[in-house]
C-alpha cells in the first residue's frame, strides 16, 4: 500500500490541532495505517499456528478477517485479500477431524460468524477462492450454522440478537444450504425483539456490540436507511455520545470493563456522524479511538475487526464539529437509560446509574429469568447498582469506579454490597463485622426507580431519584447535590421505612485505596483501575475526601474486599435496628475532590447540618462554602408537607409548607442561597412558591383567584401555584 505518510505527518504536526481533528480524511487515513500495521502484525504472530494447521489461541483471530477485506475495499492492496484467503482456509482446515469431518469451528461461540460470512462472499466476489476452495468455507459456514439450531436464548439482548443474525448471515452467504430455510425462520424469529424494540440490558460491554449486530444485519439485508430512521436506532448512538468521558474514554457500568468494546462504539458512531452528517458523532468517535489507541497502543483482534466497519461507514466529507460537554446532564432519558451525569471544571465527571430492570420487554425479561441460571444479576447483565455513582473523576484521575465485570459465577461483583450505594437487609445480624452479613447475599432483589427532580441551577446541579424495595419494605431517596465549579458532591440518603420490622441500612462507598482515615472520613486515591488480567495506570492528579456527617446512632467501618479481580477498600456507614413504619432514615456523604497531597483537616468542618428541634428526618439544612461563598440548602425530604388542603385542589399550601432552614425560608422541595462576595445573593429551587432569605423575598408566585377548585368555604386564603424550578442572581439594590 501506497501511504501518503508526507501529507499525515504535515496533517499531524503543522496544522493546528481543530484543522486536522476536524478532517474527515486524514481520520480515514489515519484508521488506514493503523489497521495496516496491526493486521500484518497479528497476521504473522500466527505463521507457526497456520502452517501447523492447529487451531488458532487467539480467541479473537476471525475478527481480523473483517479488518482485512474493509481496508482492501479502500486500498486494494493484494496481500489483504491474500491473508484473508490464508486465514479463512486455515479456519476452515483446521475445523476438519482425521476422518475428513467438518467440525463447526466457532461451536458455542458467537459474534464471529458474522466476519467470516462477509470475508468469504467478499473473497468469493474477486474470483480469489477456487471453487474447491469456497465448497470448502461454504462447508465449515453450513456445520457452525446447523449446530446453532438446538439453542434460541432469545430476547432483546446480545446473545439472542446475535445469534439470530448469525444465522441470517449464514443464510445469505450459502443459499443452498440444506436446511436453509430452518435457518432464515429460525434467525427472524431471534432477531425480531431486537429490531423492533429497545434492549433490555444494563451494560457497557454488550450495549455497543448488540447495536453493531443489529446495524450490519440491517446493511446486509439492504434495510439501514430504514433503520437509521428510528427512534431506537438514534437513542443509541445518542447514548454512547452523551456518555464520553473527559479524556475521551467510556464508562463502565453493569457487565462492564474500563476500556473493553469502545471499538464497537467508534463504529457505531462513524455510522452515525456519515449518515446523519452530524459531525458531534465523528468528534465522539475520534476521542474514543484517540484515547483506547494511546493506551493500547498495538490494538487487538477485535477493535482490527470493529474498525475495519469504522472504516467502511466513514464518510470523510462530513466535517467534524466540536463536541461541547460541559453541563450536568440526563443522559438521553429517564425511562429507559436512567442514567445522569454530572460535568464540571476540571474535568470533573461522574454517572449516576438509577436503572432498574425496566416496565419493558417482559417478554424477553420473563424467559431469561426461566432460562439463564444467572441468579446475581438483572435480566439481563444488569447488576444491583440502582441509585449508585458508577464514577467519579476529576483531571484524568478516576476516584470512585464501578464494580467490574465478574470474577467466576456467584462470587462476581455484580451484588449491591459492591457498588457505590445504599445497601438493604432484612433481619438482626450479630455484632461484629456488618459486611460479612451484606455480603452473604448476593442475589439480585428487584426494586424500582425513577427520578423525580434533575436540574441545572447555576452553582448547585441538583437530582433526586427514587429506590422502591418492596421485599425489604422500605423507599430510598438519593438526592444529589454537585457543584460543577469545584466537584464537590454531597450525597443525601432519605429512606422511609414501608414496613415495620428487624433491618440493617448500610451506605456503602469503594474508594479501593484509602490513604488516611479518621473518624467517619477517609481519604483515597485508586492506584490503578483493574480490567481482568489488564490496569489502566490512574494518574494521581487527585485525592477523594469521603466523609459522613450527621453520623448519630450509626457506626463507620473500613473493609479489605475483593473487588474488580484486586484486592480492594470499602468504607460504610450503617444503622440496624427494629424500625417502626413511616420513620425515616438519613445518611449524608461529602465527595470531595482534592488536590494530590494538600488535605487539609480543617474542611472537614465546612459541612454542616441544619436541623430543626423534632430533627424526624421529613427536612434537612446544609450549610457550606463554595469559592469562599457561604451557601445554604434546604431539602424537603418528606415532599408531603404543605399538602394540607384537604376538601379542594390546589392540595398544596404556601403557608403550611414553608419550612425554615437557617435564614432560608421556602416551600421548595430543593432550594439554596449563595451569599456572593459583591453583596448579590444568587438563589434556586425546585417546585416552590415562595422564598425568602434573611427577611428579603427572592421569588414569590402571584395570587391566582381562580386556580381553586372546591367548595368556597373550604378554600385556601393564599392562592398561589407552584413555580417547576427557577434560577436567579439577584445583585444587592433588588434585595428587599
Amino acid at each position: 500500500m501506497k501511504t501518503p505518510y508526507l501529507v499525515l505527518i504535515w496533517a499531524l504536526f503543522f496544522q493546528p490541532l481543530a484543522t486536522w481533528a476536524s478532517d474527515g480524511a486524514v481520520f480515514r487515513q489515519e484508521l488506514q495505517t493503523a489497521l495496516r500495521s496491526d493486521l500484518e502484525r497479528l497476521y504473522l504472530a500466527s505463521n507457526t499456528e497456520r502452517a501447523q494447521n492447529t487451531k488458532p489461541k487467539d480467541f479473537y483471530k476471525p475478527y481480523l478477517l473483517s479488518g482485512l477485506i474493509n481496508l482492501h475495499a479502500q486500498t486494494q492492496e493484494r496481500v489483504l485479500v491474500d491473508w484473508a484467503k490464508a486465514d479463512l482456509l486455515w479456519i476452515t482446515r483446521c475445523s476438519v477431524d482425521a476422518q475428513g469431518k467438518v467440525i463447526p469451528y466457532f461451536g458455542g461461540s458467537f459474534r464471529f460468524l458474522a466476519s467470516f460470512c462477509d470475508a468469504y462472499l467478499y473473497l468469493k466476489a474477486r474470483n480469489v477462492l477456487t471453487p474447491a476452495e469456497a465448497a470448502e468455507i461454504a462447508a465449515q459456514i453450513t456445520a457452525n450454522a446447523d449446530a446453532r439450531l438446538n439453542r434460541a436464548d432469545f430476547g432483546a439482548q446480545n446473545r439472542g440478537l446475535i445469534l439470530g443474525a448469525e444465522l441470517l448471515f449464514c443464510a445469505h452467504a450459502v443459499p443452498d444450504a440444506p436446511q436453509i430455510q430452518r435457518w432464515r425462520q429460525m434467525g427472524e424469529a431471534l432477531v425480531s425483539d431486537s429490531l423492533n424494540g429497545w434492549s433490555v440490558e444494563d451494560a457497557s460491554i454488550y450495549e455497543p456490540f448488540w447495536f453493531n449486530y443489529l446495524l450490519t444485519l440491517e446493511e446486509l439485508r439492504g434495510e439501514l436507511p430504514e433503520r437509521m430512521k428510528k427512534i431506537t436506532a438514534r437513542y443509541y448512538f445518542d447514548h454512547t455520545k452523551a456518555l464520553l468521558l473527559p479524556n475521551g474514554l467510556l464508562p463502565d457500568w453493569g457487565d462492564g470493563d474500563w476500556t473493553h468494546s469502545w471499538m464497537w462504539q467508534v463504529a457505531n458512531l462513524v455510522l452515525a456522524g456519515s449518515h446523519y452528517r452530524d459531525g458531534t458523532y465523528l468528534t465522539a468517535a475520534r476521542q474514543l479511538y484517540d484515547a483506547n489507541h494511546a493506551y493500547y497502543k498495538e490494538l487487538p483482534a477485535e477493535a482490527v475487526g470493529a474498525l475495519g466497519i469504522a472504516l467502511r461507514w466513514l464518510d470523510p466529507a462530513i466535517p467534524f464539529s466540536p463536541l461541547k460537554q460541559d453541563k450536568s446532564a440526563e443522559v438521553v432519558d429517564d425511562l429507559i437509560s436512567k442514567k445522569i451525569t454530572f460535568r464540571g471544571a476540571a474535568g470533573t465527571y461522574a454517572l449516576f446509574n438509577y436503572r432498574d430492570v425496566g416496565p419493558y420487554g417482559r417478554f424477553t425479561r420473563d424467559y431469561q429469568r426461566a432460562q439463564l441460571d444467572a441468579h446475581e444479576e438483572k435480566p439481563h447483565h444488569g447488576h444491583a447498582d440502582e441509585n449508585s455513582f458508577a464514577l467519579l473523576m476529576q483531571e484524568g484521575t478516576v476516584l470512585l469506579a464501578d464494580g467490574g465485570y465478574r470474577a467466576k459465577r456467584g462470587q462476581g461483583w455484580r451484588a449491591d454490597v459492591f457498588h457505590n450505594r445504599i445497601v438493604a437487609r432484612t433481619g438482626f445480624p450479630p455484632e461484629g463485622d456488618i459486611f460479612n452479613y451484606l455480603s452473604a447475599d448476593t442475589t439480585y432483589h428487584e426494586v424500582q426507580t425513577e427520578k423525580i427532580h434533575f436540574g441545572n441551577f447555576g452553582s448547585l446541579d441538583y437530582a433526586r431519584t427514587r429506590l422502591t424495595d418492596d421485599e425489604r419494605g422500605y423507599t430510598g431517596d438519593r438526592i444529589t447535590l454537585f457543584a460543577p465549579e469545584s466537584g464537590l458532591t454531597i450525597v443525601v440518603d432519605s429512606l422511609l421505612i414501608e414496613r415495620a420490622g428487624s433491618k440493617v441500612f448500610s451506605n456503602t462507598w469503594h474508594p479501593d485505596h484509602i490513604l488516611k482515615k479518621g473518624e467517619n472520613w477517609v481519604l483515597s486515591h485508586p492506584e490503578r483501575i483493574a480490567i481482568r488480567q489488564e490496569s489502566w495506570p490512574n494518574p494521581h492528579t487527585r485525592d477523594l475526601l469521603i466523609q459522613f456527617i450527621g453520623n448519630r446512632d450509626k457506626v463507620t467501618q473500613t473493609r479489605e474486599i475483593d473487588r474488580r479481580f484486586n484486592p480492594s477498600q470499602t468504607f460504610f456507614q450503617y444503622l440496624k435496628n427494629y424500625f417502626f413504619k413511616d420513620q425515616r432514615l438519613t445518611f449524608v456523604t461529602v465527595l470531595r475532590p482534592i488536590k494530590a497531597g494538600s488535605f487539609d483537616p480543617k474542611v472537614l468542618e465546612e459541612v454542616k447540618l441544619l436541623t430543626d428541634a423534632h430533627d424526624d428526618g421529613r427536612t434537612l439544612g446544609l450549610q457550606f462554602k463554595l469559592g469562599g461563598e457561604p451557601v445554604t440548602v434546604g431539602l424537603k425530604l418528606d415532599q408531603t408537607i404543605g399538602l394540607t388542603n384537604l376538601r379542594g385542589r390546589p392540595m398544596f399550601d404556601v403557608a403550611t409548607g414553608t419550612v425554615a432552614y437557617g435564614e432560608l425560608r421556602t416551600d421548595a422541595d430543593f432550594a439554596y442561597v449563595r451569599e456572593r462576595k459583591d453583596g448579590s445573593r444568587e438563589f434556586g429551587f425546585q417546585y416552590a412558591t415562595a422564598l425568602t432569605y434573611a427577611g428579603a423575598s427572592f421569588f414569590k408566585q402571584p395570587v391566582w383567584e381562580a386556580m381553586y377548585q372546591g367548595l368556597e368555604n373550604f378554600a385556601v386564603a393564599d392562592r398561589r401555584d407552584k413555580m417547576p424550578r427557577w434560577h436567579e442572581i439577584i445583585p444587592t439594590a433588588a434585595q428587599k
